[in-house]
C-alpha cells in the first residue's frame, strides 16, 4: 500500500467522506432501536393490538424497500451526492413529527412517518456503499465500504442507551418525562441528533468521480481523484471511466436493461447474496435473546447489561471485518463467515431441539448448561455474521458492478435485501410458534446454502479497479 504523504492525506480524506456518508446507516440502526424501545408504549397510546403495532413495525422496512429501489436509478440520472442530500428532509421528517404524532393524526400518521424515514434510510443505505467504492483507494475501499455495519450497530447501540436512560427517567416509556412529552415521544425527538449530523455534514462531501465522468465533466472528476488517490496524473483513470461507461453510460440501463443484458447472472448472484444476508436469520435469532439471558440467570432489569454483551460482540466482529477484508478478501471472509454462522445456528438449535418442554414451551431454563450453550452460540453467530455477511454484502454490492449498471444494480440487490428482511421479521413469530427448534434448523440450512453458493459463485474483488469489474 502506498505510504508516500500524499497517499495519507488521500486515504484520510476518502475515510472522512466514508464516515460522512455512513450516517445514513447509523440513522437507520438508531430508528430500529427508538421503536424497539417506544413499541410497548405506542401500543398503549394508539390502543393497538399484536397486529397493529406488528405493522408499526413493518413500516419503516417497506419505506425501506421504496427506497432501496428507487435510489440506485435516481443516482444515476441525478447523481450520488445529490440523492444522499435529499435523505436529510426525509430523515428530519420523521425525527421531528414523529413525536407529535399523538397530536397530528395519531397511529396513521406515526405510520406515515415511518414511511418517509424508511424511505430515506433506504436509499441511503443503498447508495452510500456504491458511493464509498467510487471514492475510495482500491488498497482500503472494503474496510471503508465496511464502515455501514459499523454505523448500524453503533446506531443500535446508541439508541438503545438512550432508550434505557429515557425510560429509566420517566419510569417507563409511556409515563411523561418533560414538557407534557412522554419517554417514548422522546425517544422519536432524539432520532433528530443523527439527522442533523446527517443533514450538515452531507453537503460537505463532493459527487463521485464516476459519475461526473458519466455527464462529461471530466475536469471535476480529476479534482475529486486527486483529492481521495493522491495522485497527480489522473487522466488514464479517467479515461478507463469512460471506456467503461460505454457508449450510453448509465443513463439507460434501466433494471429490464439490465437484466437482459450480458450482466444479468452478475446480477442474479448480487440478489442472492442480498437474500442469504437475511436468510441466516439475523432478525430472527435475536427473538429469544431474552429468554437465553435469563436461562442463565439475568433478570429483566438486567437488559441493558445484555445489549452491552451483545453490542461488544458486535462491534469486535465487525471490527475484525474491517481490519481483515482488504487482506483475507470478500470472497474468503463470507466463506469463513458463514461457515461459522451455520455451526452457530446449529448449535443453538440443537438446543432447542434437546430442551425439555414445559407447558406447550421450551424450558432451557431448568437446565443452566443448555442456556450456557445457547448463548454461546449467540454470540459466534454475532461473531460470524459481524464479521462476515453483515458489511461483505455491502462491499461486494458497492463493487462488483460496472460502472454502468452500478446504479440500478445496486437498487435490485438492496433492494431484495429489505424485501427479504420484511419477510423474515414477518414469518419468524408463526415459524417459532410452529417449532423454534425447527426455525434455527431452517436458518442452518439456508447457512450451509449461502456458502456453498457463495464459493461457487461470487468473484473476488479485492484490490480490483472498479472500472475492471464484470471482466
Amino acid at each position: 500500500m502506498e505510504t508516500t504523504p500524499s497517499a495519507k492525506r488521500a486515504y484520510r480524506y476518502a475515510t472522512f467522506l466514508a464516515l460522512v456518508v455512513t450516517l445514513g446507516p447509523f440513522f437507520y440502526g438508531f430508528e430500529g432501536m427508538v421503536l424497539n424501545g417506544a413499541i410497548s408504549a405506542v401500543g398503549t397510546e394508539f390502543e393497538l393490538g399484536d397486529l397493529a403495532k406488528g405493522v408499526a413495525g413493518a413500516t419503516g422496512i417497506i419505506g425501506g424497500i421504496i427506497g432501496a429501489l428507487f435510489a440506485g436509478r435516481l443516482s444515476d440520472k441525478i447523481g450520488r451526492r445529490t440523492v444522499l442530500l435529499l435523505v436529510g428532509p426525509f430523515l428530519l421528517f420523521e425525527a421531528i413529527l414523529g413525536a407529535f404524532s399523538p397530536w397530528l393524526g395519531g397511529y396513521f400518521f406515526l405510520l406515515l412517518c415511518r414511511i418517509v424515514g424508511g424511505i430515506g434510510f433506504g436509499a441511503a443505505t443503498t447508495v452510500a456503499p456504491g458511493y464509498v467504492a467510487e471514492i475510495a483507494p482500491a488498497q482500503i475501499r472494503g474496510r471503508l465500504i465496511a464502515f455501514r455495519q459499523l454505523a448500524i450497530i453503533l446506531g443500535l447501540f446508541f439508541a438503545g442507551t438512550i432508550n434505557f436512560l429515557v425510560s429509566h427517567a420517566a419510569g417507563s416509556s409511556s409515563e411523561t418525562l418533560a414538557l407534557g412529552l412522554k419517554a417514548w415521544q422522546w425517544m422519536f425527538l432524539c432520532l433528530l441528533i443523527p439527522a442533523l449530523f446527517y443533514s450538515i455534514l452531507m453537503p460537505l462531501i463532493p459527487e463521485s468521480p464516476r459519475y461526473l465522468v458519466s455527464k462529461g465533466r471530466d475536469a471535476d472528476a480529476a479534482l475529486v481523484l486527486a483529492k481521495v488517490t493522491g495522485e497527480v496524473n489522473v487522466e488514464d483513470r479517467i479515461a478507463a471511466i469512460r471506456n467503461s461507461l460505454g457508449d450510453e453510460g448509465t443513463t439507460k440501463m434501466t433494471m429490464r436493461a439490465v437484466m437482459s443484458s450480458q450482466y444479468r447472472n452478475l446480477v442474479l448472484v448480487a440478489m442472492a447474496i442480498a437474500a442469504f444476508q437475511q436468510l441466516t436469520g439475523t432478525n430472527g435469532i435475536f427473538f429469544y435473546s431474552n429468554t437465553l439471558f435469563e436461562a442463565v440467570g439475568f433478570t429483566e432489569d438486567m437488559a441493558f447489561i445484555q445489549t452491552l454483551i451483545l453490542t461488544g460482540f458486535k462491534i469486535v466482529g465487525v471490527t475484525a471485518g474491517i481490519l481483515l477484508v482488504d487482506r483475507v478478501g470478500r470472497k474468503r471472509m463470507l466463506v469463513w463467515g458463514g461457515t461459522l454462522i451455520f455451526c452457530s445456528l446449529a448449535l443453538v438449535a440443537s438446543v432447542f431441539t434437546f430442551a425439555p418442554v414445559r407447558d406447550g414451551q421450551v424450558d432451557i431454563a431448568s437446565n443452566p448448561m443448555l442456556g450456557f450453550l445457547a448463548i454461546a452460540g449467540l454470540c459466534c453467530f454475532l461473531l460470524g455474521f459481524t464479521s462476515s455477511w453483515g458489511p461483505i454484502f455491502s462491499i461486494v454490492m458497492g463493487e462488483m458492478f460496472p460502472n454502468q449498471i452500478r446504479g440500478t444494480a445496486m437498487s435490485m440487490a438492496s433492494g431484495t435485501d429489505f424485501i427479504v428482511n420484511f419477510l423474515v421479521v414477518l414469518l419468524f413469530p408463526y415459524l417459532v410458534a410452529w417449532s423454534p427448534a425447527g426455525t434455527y434448523w431452517i436458518y442452518c440450512v439456508f447457512g450451509v446454502l449461502a456458502v456453498v453458493f457463495t464459493q461457487r459463485y461470487l468473484q473476488e474483488t479485492k484490490g480490483k479497479q472498479l472500472e475492471d469489474m464484470g471482466n
